[in-house]
């Protein structure tokens, strides 16, 4: 937390702002897991391998789960859910090994932001906070899953 932060917080007495802050960044998390969900199971459906289809579905599973805990911690904070944008055409004629790779840039930049967000609210919020970094462990285990997927895909990795 900023002095500037700590100041505002001690001359009005309230954590209102770091409240909005949260409830916003929720739904951003939930209508996030919401795509990455659906990303992997249209990968899972198109993968060339029984091993990485199932991978694929179980990490989409856990995304869904995922997505329902955000969803959970809005209600429980009285917000309504964010809707879900429709889905992204993939970008271009990707291989299977390519899109591993986004699906894994795509985890990667979630633990980046929810390790941020964790951070953030950890003096202010700490239940929220703990939320944030829950979700971000579960997500740097799904990018090992993703890597391990990735090096088995790779036609020019060594065994």
């Amino acid at each position: 937390m900023g002095v500037l932060n700590k100041l505002s917080r001690w001359v009005t007495g309230s954590t209102v702002g770091a409240q909005r802050e949260a409830t916003a960044a929720l739904g951003l998390c939930y209508v996030a897991g919401v795509q990455r969900a659906r990303q992997l199971h249209r990968h899972s459906a198109m993968a060339p391998h029984t091993y990485s289809a199932d991978a694929l579905a179980e990490l989409a599973a856990a995304e869904e789960t995922q997505a329902q805990r955000w969803r959970d911690a809005l209600g429980a904070a009285g917000i309504p859910v964010p809707p879900v944008p429709p889905e992204v055409p993939l970008h271009g004629a990707l291989n299977h090994w390519g899109r591993l790779v986004q699906d894994l840039e795509g985890h990667r930049a979630a633990v980046q932001r929810l390790r941020e967000l964790a951070i953030h609210f950890a003096e202010e919020l700490p239940s929220t906070s703990a939320l944030f970094d829950e979700i971000c462990r579960e997500e740097a285990v799904h990018c090992e899953r993703l890597r391990t997927l990735i090096a088995r895909a790779d036609p020019q990795a060594l065994d």
